[in-house]
């Protein structure tokens, strides 16, 4: 259990989930914020709730999202997975599944998403006024990453752009709690140790993932200079290949 002060984000989303918590795996920006928080890094600030549903849940956990006063985003491309209340957006994928039934054939699918789905790879996080109860399950740091090598590569709905906070998100798990993520792989499932390697290993030596992550760096104040971004970005994967590789052969 990892117990929490909450950001209004994090308790707005403990609120909303608490009755489907269980259902239910925390991802994105939010899991993320879970992941660093015992570092001194601050994350570009979001509304968004990114949530991992089983098929089989889909329906019981749209239904608890519109009794709970959300209602679907009048955004087009978003429409179909987006339920919204206020500036709180929760937004659900789900589990591969061949033949998915409404509601769940309408979320965005991937078989990523199965990995944060596996007990291996999640944390339950508790807050500061009661560390004994469990008030969000969030895929943890090493499943983050894999997540984030799936991620490698996407573009941004409306304008096609590349979306190079991917890269960033992964090099500040290698660079902010590099003990945290070796410690979760070190238990973790084949595919989040192949994906999380992966990962790291572009991080050290592709020159367009370290560009992209650079980028990143740069805009948000982490770093002067896209030279010396790339190089911090390089450093923290190389360093941490070195330890994992360590770690294999002590």
């Amino acid at each position: 259990m990892k117990v929490l002060r909450p950001t209004r984000m994090l308790a707005e989303a403990a609120e909303v989930l608490g009755p489907v918590r269980d259902d239910v795996v925390v991802v994105g920006a939010t899991a993320l914020e879970v992941a660093l928080s015992d570092s001194q890094v601050g994350i570009t600030p979001t509304r968004d709730v990114d949530v991992v549903v089983p098929v089989e849940r889909a329906a019981d956990v749209v239904a608890h999202l519109e009794r709970a006063e959300l209602r679907r985003s009048e955004v087009p491309h978003e429409a179909a997975f987006t339920w919204v209340r206020g500036d709180l957006k929760v937004q659900l994928v789900r589990t591969f599944h061949p033949f998915a039934r409404p509601p769940a054939s309408r979320l965005p699918s991937n078989p990523a998403f199965g990995m944060a789905a596996r007990p291996a790879h999640q944390v339950r996080v508790a807050f500061e006024d009661d560390p004994t109860a469990a008030r969000l399950v969030c895929a943890n740091g090493a499943c983050l990453l894999a997540l984030k090598e799936a991620a490698f590569g996407r573009l941004r709905p409306g304008d096609d752009a590349p979306v190079e906070r991917d890269y960033h998100d992964a090099y500040l798990l290698l660079d902010e709690v590099p003990d945290h993520v070796v410690a979760e792989l070190r238990t973790a499932e084949w595919e989040v140790q192949a994906r999380a390697g992966k990962a790291i290993a572009l991080l050290s030596s592709d020159p367009d993932a370290i560009a992209a992550a650079g980028r990143q760096l740069v805009r948000l104040g982490g770093a002067p200079t896209q030279r010396q971004a790339e190089a911090r970005v390089r450093r923290a994967a190389t360093r941490m290949a070195r330890r994992l590789e360590g770690a294999a052969t002590g």
